[in-house]
C-alpha cells in the first residue's frame, strides 16, 4: 500500500509540473533575503506608482513574491519588523536584500537575531502566510483554524490538532514568542482572526536548540504590527443564515469584527487592534430537529499591540488579549443526550511585554516578560447519576470541575554574529523562568454503565468534591551555534537544560544540517537529529487531590460482582524526553516549481501516564508511558503569477502509543470510565493522508480555491456491555475520511473601499464522515457509523479600508 501510494505520489508531482495555470507573461518575481542569504517570509511588498501604493504584496515561506503585469507601478518598497525599510526600481526587484534595522550594508547581520527558525526547516508544508490563510476555506477565518492545511497537521474527532503525530499537549502554542497555551493542560483554544496575524508556522523535530518544553512541534503565530498608514477593516457584521437542513433559514451564526493599524508619533509608534465577536449553532445530524437542539459555540477575542522605538537602539513591544469561550452541549451526538451533554467555559487573559536592544551591529539583547491566566469550567446538563448504555450516554454528565491556572514568564535571550576565517557563527544564549500555579476543584457523581435490556452491569461511585492545587518554577538555558561554513553548506547546532524544581534538570542537544547540492541550490539536503524535553501540565501532580474511585463490575453469565476500590495518587514523575531524526531532500524543478521528500521518527519516553490496576489500590499517574512516530512524507507546490499556486502532498505515518495517556484522558478536565491500558494504535492513527489546495484567480476578480482531504480512517476499541475492552484496543477502523471544500469570492471596490464577497462549501461530495460509531459487540446497532456532517453552504463578506 504504501509503494503504491508513492507511486501515486511521484505521478502527482509530476502532473503538478505540467498544469497549465495562468499566464506568467512580463512576470516580476523575486525574493527578499537578509544580508547573509536567508530568505526572509512575511515582509511587506508595497508597489507604488509615484507615491501612490497601487497593491501590497507579502512575501512566501521561502521569501520570493511575485508581481504581475496587470499591477500598475514602477517602484517597490519592501519592510519588515527589524529591518531597514528599502525601495528599488521595479526592474532590479529579482533579489532584494534587506539589512537589519540600524545596521550598515557591510555589516554581518543575521536573519535569525529576529527570528529563531533554522536553516535545516523543511521549506514545503510546515508554513501559512497571512495571504494563503485569507485565500482558503474556513469556517471561522482564524488562523489556526487553517493549520490542517499542512501535510503533517490532523485534527482528531474531539476537535484538536495533532502536530506531527504529537498529542496536543505535547505541542505548544507560541504568540510572538510567548507560551500561551494552558499551564494546567499544555493545550490552547486561542484562535487569533487573520487580519491580526502575519503568518502562521509549524516547527518541527528536530528544529533550534531555542524551543524548548515540546515533545513533537511547535505552532508560531506571528502576530501584525500596524503599518505606517492607517488602516481599517470591518468584517462578519451580517447574520449568517443556514442553507440547508436541519433549521434551513434560521440564523446559523455570527462573526462580527473590527481591526484597525496605523502609526503615530511621526511613525515612532505603531500600533494595531482587532476585535471579534463569534456566536454559531451547529447543527448535529440525526439529534437537532428545527430549532434545536445545537451545539452553540461563543467566544470573544480583544487583541492589542503597540510597538514603540523608543531609541535608536532598542525597540519595545506591549501587547495582550481577552479571550473568554463558551460552548454550550459539548459531545451533543446522537450517542449523547442533550441531559449528558456538559456546558464548558473558559477565559484566557494575556498580557506581554517585549524589549529588543541593539549593541552595536551584529549583537541583539531581547527581554520578554508575560503573564497567562486561563480560567475553565465544565458543568453537567442534568440531574442524578449519568448512564451510559450500548446506544450512548443519557441523564446527565457526571462530574462538575473548575480550575483556574495561572504562569509567569521571564526569558532573555542574546544574539551575536561572529565572523571568523570558516564561516560566521550566529551565536544565541538564552534563559528563562517561569511560576505556575493551579487551584481548582472536582466533584463527581455516580455513573451507571447499563446492558441492552437496561440491566446495571458496572457502577463507578466517588469520594467526596474536593480541592485540587499544584505548583511548580520551571526554567531552561541553552546556547546554539548556526554555523554557516559557506553559502551551501550550515550546520545548527546547541545544548540546553530543561528543569522543574520539583522534577529536577534533563539536558538535550539537537544538531541540524543544510548542504546544497549544487551551485544554484537547486537541490538541498536537510537533516538533523536531537532530543527534547518536554513539560509536565500542572494538572498531572494535581491529579492526587481527585476522589476516590469505587467500581463495581457484574460478570452477566455468573451474576457474580467485583468491587475496586481506586485512590487517585501521583507516583515519582520525570521529564518526558524524546528522541528524533529527520531527514529531507529538496527539489527546485523550475522557477516556482517545488518539491521535496522527507523521512521523521521520533521515540517518546517517561510520558505521564495512568496505571490502573487489576485489583484495590492506588490509581498512580506516573513517567511510565512510551510511543513511536514514523513518518514518510512527499510534496510539491507549484506557484503563478498572482499568488496563485496549488500544493500536493502524501503522507503516510504511523502512531503507536500508550492507551492511558494521562493527558489524553483528563486533558478535558475529567474522565468518567478507567481501565487498563497498554500498546496500542493512537486514537488518531491515519496511516495514509492526502491533501491538495490551491487558489486560482479568474477573471472580473474572481478568486476561486478548492482543498481536498483524504485519510485512512481513524481506529476505533470493539467493547463489551461494561464499556470494557473486548478486543486488541484500536483494532477497528472507521471508513477513509474525505471532504472537499472550497471558497469563491469576488473583490469590489467602491469609493476606494473594497469588499470580499462571496460563498464557502464544505463536505461539496457529501461524503459519509462519521465521528462515532456503535461499539458494544453483540449490541443491536454494533459496527454502525453515524454523526456525519453533509455538505454545508455558507456566505461572507469582508469589509477593508
Amino acid at each position: 500500500m504504501v509503494s503504491a501510494s508513492l507511486r501515486v505520489a511521484a505521478v502527482a508531482i509530476v502532473l503538478v509540473a505540467g498544469l497549465p495555470f495562468g499566464a506568467a507573461a512580463q512576470l516580476v518575481r523575486g525574493t527578499i533575503l537578509d544580508q547573509t542569504g536567508l530568505p526572509l517570509p512575511g515582509a511587506t511588498i508595497e508597489v507604488l506608482e509615484g507615491t501612490t501604493v497601487t497593491d501590497t504584496l507579502t512575501t512566501e515561506a521561502d521569501g520570493t513574491f511575485e508581481i504581475p503585469a496587470r499591477i500598475l507601478g514602477s517602484t517597490i518598497r519592501v519592510k519588515l519588523e527589524g529591518f531597514e525599510t528599502i525601495t528599488v526600481p521595479r526592474v532590479d526587484a529579482g533579489r532584494v536584500v534587506l539589512p537589519l534595522a540600524r545596521a550598515s550594508s557591510s555589516t554581518e547581520v543575521i536573519a535569525s537575531m529576529l527570528r529563531a527558525e533554522s536553516p535545516t526547516s523543511p521549506l514545503l508544508g510546515n508554513t501559512l502566510t497571512a495571504t494563503n490563510i485569507a485565500r482558503m476555506p474556513s469556517s471561522r477565518l482564524k488562523a489556526r483554524e487553517s493549520l490542517p492545511l499542512l501535510p503533517s497537521v490532523v485534527r482528531g474527532s474531539d476537535g484538536l490538532l495533532r502536530l506531527g503525530g504529537a498529542r496536543p499537549s505535547e505541542s505548544p502554542l507560541l504568540v510572538d514568542g510567548f507560551d500561551v497555551t494552558d499551564p494546567a493542560t499544555g493545550i490552547s483554544s486561542l484562535n487569533l482572526p487573520f487580519e491580526a496575524v502575519q503568518g502562521v508556522e509549524f516547527l518541527r523535530d528536530p528544529m533550534s536548540i531555542t524551543y524548548g518544553t515540546l515533545m513533537g512541534g511547535v505552532v508560531k503565530i506571528e502576530s501584525r504590527s500596524g503599518g505606517d498608514r492607517r488602516q481599517m477593516g470591518l468584517q462578519g457584521f451580517i447574520p449568517r443564515p443556514r442553507f440547508q437542513n436541519p433549521g434551513a433559514g434560521r440564523i446559523e451564526g455570527i462573526f462580527p469584527r473590527f481591526f484597525m493599524g496605523g502609526a503615530a508619533d511621526a511613525g515612532r509608534v505603531h500600533y494595531f487592534g482587532a476585535i471579534e465577536y463569534d456566536y454559531e449553532r451547529i447543527t448535529v445530524p440525526e439529534v437537532t430537529q428545527g430549532s434545536g437542539p445545537n451545539i452553540v459555540e461563543k467566544s470573544a477575542t480583544v487583541f492589542g499591540r503597540i510597538d514603540i522605538a523608543a531609541t535608536s537602539q532598542t525597540q519595545m513591544i506591549l501587547e495582550g488579549f481577552v479571550f473568554p469561550s463558551a460552548t454550550d452541549l459539548v459531545g451533543l451526538s446522537p450517542r449523547r443526550e442533550e441531559a449528558a451533554s456538559p456546558n464548558v467555559s473558559s477565559q484566557d487573559l494575556f498580557g506581554g511585554f517585549t524589549s529588543r536592544t541593539s549593541f552595536g551591529n551584529a549583537t541583539l539583547l531581547t527581554v520578554r516578560a508575560g503573564v497567562l491566566s486561563h480560567d475553565s469550567t465544565l458543568l453537567p446538563g442534568g440531574r442524578g447519576p449519568a448512564r451510559v448504555s450500548p446506544v450512548g450516554w443519557r441523564n446527565n454528565w457526571f462530574s462538575q470541575v473548575g480550575r483556574r491556572a495561572v504562569r509567569y514568564s521571564l526569558a532573555a535571550t542574546l544574539e551575536r554574529s561572529i565572523a571568523s576565517g570558516r564561516g560566521t557563527h550566529d551565536v544565541t544564549l538564552l534563559g528563562s523562568i517561569r511560576a505556575r500555579r493551579l487551584r481548582g476543584t472536582v466533584v463527581e457523581e455516580s455513573v451507571l454503565v447499563e446492558n441492552e435490556q437496561g440491566g446495571v452491569v458496572r457502577a463507578i461511585d466517588f469520594g467526596q468534591s474536593t480541592a485540587i492545587a499544584a505548583q511548580d518554577w520551571p526554567y531552561e538555558a541553552g546556547v546554539r551555534d548556526l554555523w554557516r561554513l559557506n553559502d551551501r553548506f550550515q550546520i545548527d547546532g546547541g545544548v540546553r537544560v530543561d528543569g522543574i524544581n520539583r522534577y529536577g534538570a534533563l539536558p538535550s542537544a539537537r544538531v541540524g544540517v543544510r548542504y546544497a547540492l549544487d551551485e544554484a541550490g537547486l537541490t538541498v539536503l536537510k537533516g538533523g537529529v536531537g532530543n527534547f524535553v518536554g513539560k509536565i501540565p500542572l494538572a498531572v501532580p494535581a491529579f492526587s487531590g481527585y476522589p476516590m474511585r469505587i467500581d463495581r463490575r457484574v460478570d452477566e453469565a455468573t451474576g457474580l460482582s467485583e468491587t475496586f476500590a481506586l485512590q487517585p495518587t501521583v507516583n515519582r514523575l520525570r521529564l518526558p524526553h524524546a528522541m528524533a531524526v529527520s531527514l529531507q531532500l529538496e527539489r527546485q524543478i523550475r522557477p516556482g516549481l517545488d518539491a521535496s521528500v522527507g523521512y521523521t521518527r521520533r521515540r517518546s519516553t517517561r510520558l505521564a501516564t495512568l496505571d490502573v490496576p487489576q485489583s484495590s489500590g492506588p490509581l498512580a499517574v506516573e513517567s511510565s508511558g512510551i510511543s513511536t512516530y514514523r513518518e514518510l512524507q512527499v510534496s510539491a507546490r507549484q506557484t503563478w503569477a498572482g499568488q496563485q499556486q496549488l500544493f500536493v502532498s502524501y503522507v503516510w505515518s504511523s502512531s503507536i502509543g500508550e492507551l492511558n495517556d494521562f493527558m489524553s484522558s483528563f486533558g478535558s478536565l475529567d474522565a468518567p470510565l478507567l481501565q487498563p491500558g497498554g500498546m496500542s494504535r493512537l486514537p488518531t492513527d491515519a496511516r495514509h493522508r492526502w491533501i491538495a489546495w490551491g487558489t486560482v484567480n479568474l477573471p472580473r476578480n474572481f478568486v476561486f480555491s478548492p482543498v481536498m482531504e483524504w485519510h485512512s480512517g481513524f481506529p476505533y476499541s470493539p467493547l463489551d456491555t461494561r464499556q470494557l475492552y473486548l478486543e486488541t484496543p484500536n483494532s477497528a477502523s472507521y471508513p477513509a475520511f474525505m471532504a472537499v471544500d472550497l471558497i469563491a469570492y469576488k473583490t469590489v471596490t467602491y469609493r476606494k473601499k473594497t469588499a470580499d464577497v462571496g460563498i464557502q462549501l464544505f463536505n461539496l461530495t457529501n461524503h459519509f464522515n462519521p465521528r462515532d460509531v456503535y461499539a458494544v459487540s453483540g449490541a443491536r446497532d454494533y459496527g454502525r457509523f453515524t454523526n456525519s456532517v453533509g455538505p454545508i453552504l455558507r456566505g461572507f463578506m469582508m469589509i477593508k479600508w
